[in-house]
């Protein structure tokens, strides 16, 4: 039982550890320490009393779900897709290992203790740069990825119980079966993911659409409008002297300069969604009278952030900022919005004039339902910029000075 207890526990550490891994939930080295014993012993016991393998497993998933307060989905498909990488290298380092040394135990040991080596080394790559995540998949793919990683890892496991020599006396054949099959369930997800993408950007694009068709109609009426301003123009040189015209010009132009700048600047905005938050944030502000400036350089978030995070990111922000400067007591109404790039970083920055800075809250600003509103549906908004900042591997800095609140959100490029 001893060496059972040895061996289960090498793999115990190795299917945890990869776990904890994939789902992001590495940081915590006493929750780590615990769950690992705890399968340890499962397995162990599982063994001596002989019962079957769905008890251990069913067991192990359910202590996971409670330590690392995981959905039970996601928990389930991770730990099934983690079993699957562990039979396979099971199956090539036995078969490795085999030739040489024929001690179960032994065996049993090396075998374990280089798959914890493999995955150790795996771990400390980039190729675990980003959760995996099951949750956001449509139930009908979720329903049969797991049905079809139940299916792989159960048929798997019966045989072994049942004669374990129909896998031994057959590992080659079993490594490409079963190769084949990880691959191709690798493959089929990453064609659904893709497919899902595109369907909620094509979704999304469909819902900016009207917004853009504003851009352009608005774009016509002041082509249209050009000949208006063209003639008044040469009205005032008529029939003013000399020296009232300059004046005269520049009081019936600016008002309508700063608008027609930032909707004329749309049009070089590639990205749909930004072109039109950006829109709704100029109507907005002239609307209110608020000084809204916006810079946007194209290409910056593409391949960081999908339409949806992009539309959830900046509209959390902005609509914190307008809330902000259209309180009464907010004297410099000004909100301004950059996304560039600069030394390999790409930059959000927003920053706009608060009315006290003292109730603003650094160390809570980010928590789940904080708020400085009295509003309990609020407190959301940056709690949710966080969680997509973070999903991606970025970074947010935030700083008040002078009585404005800058937000600085960047990921690297590299």
């Amino acid at each position: 039982m001893l060496e059972s207890l040895v061996i289960n526990s090498i793999d115990s550490i190795s299917v945890i550890y990869l776990w904890t891994c994939l789902t992001k939930n590495n940081n915590n080295l006493y929750k780590l320490f615990f769950s690992i014993i705890s399968s340890s012993i499962i397995l162990t016991v599982n063994e001596h009393f002989n019962l079957t393998f769905l008890i251990s497993y069913i067991a192990i998933i359910t202590l996971l779900v409670v330590i690392y307060k995981e959905g039970l989905k996601n928990t389930v498909l991770v730990f099934l897709l983690v079993l699957f990488v562990d039979i396979i290298l099971q199956l090539m380092f036995s078969l490795i290992i085999g030739r040489f040394i024929n001690a179960y135990t032994t065996q049993g040991m090396i075998v374990e203790s280089l798959i914890l080596i493999i995955i150790i080394i795996f771990s400390k790559t980039k190729f675990l740069r980003n959760k995996i995540s099951f949750d956001n998949i449509e139930n009908n793919i979720l329903i049969y990825l797991i049905s079809i990683f139940c299916v792989y890892v159960i048929v798997f496991k019966f045989i072994c119980e049942y004669d374990s020599r129909i896998i031994l006396n057959n590992t080659y054949m079993t490594i490409i079966i079963v190769g084949i099959l990880f691959i191709s369930q690798i493959l089929i997800y990453l064609y659904l993911t893709k497919v899902i993408k595109e369907k909620e950007k094509l979704k999304l694009s469909s819902e900016y659409n009207n917004i853009i068709d504003e851009i352009v109609e608005e774009i016509k009426r002041r082509q249209h409008d050009f000949a208006n301003y063209k003639n008044t123009i040469r009205g005032i040189v008529e029939v003013l002297d000399e020296k009232e015209i300059k004046q005269a010009i520049t009081n019936y132009v600016k008002d309508e300069d700063t608008y027609d700048n930032n909707i004329n600047e749309l049009i070089y905005i590639e990205n749909v969604v930004i072109k039109s938050i950006i829109y709704r944030s100029v109507c907005k502000a002239k609307k209110y009278h608020i000084n809204f400036h916006y810079e946007i350089e194209n290409y910056v978030l593409d391949d960081i952030l999908n339409y949806q995070e992009t539309s959830n990111l900046l509209s959390n922000l902005l609509n914190n900022a307008f809330d902000e400067v259209l309180k009464n007591e907010c004297n410099e109404k000004n909100i301004d919005i950059k996304i560039f790039s600069e030394i390999n970083k790409s930059h959000i920055v927003i920053k706009n004039q608060v009315v006290n800075s003292e109730d603003i809250n650094l160390n809570k600003i980010f928590k789940k339902g904080y708020s400085t509103k009295s509003n309990d549906t609020r407190g959301y908004g940056l709690y949710n910029v966080q969680e997509i900042v973070n999903l991606h591997k970025g970074y947010i800095k935030i700083r008040v000075e002078d009585d404005e609140i800058i937000f600085d959100i960047y990921f690297d490029n590299i």
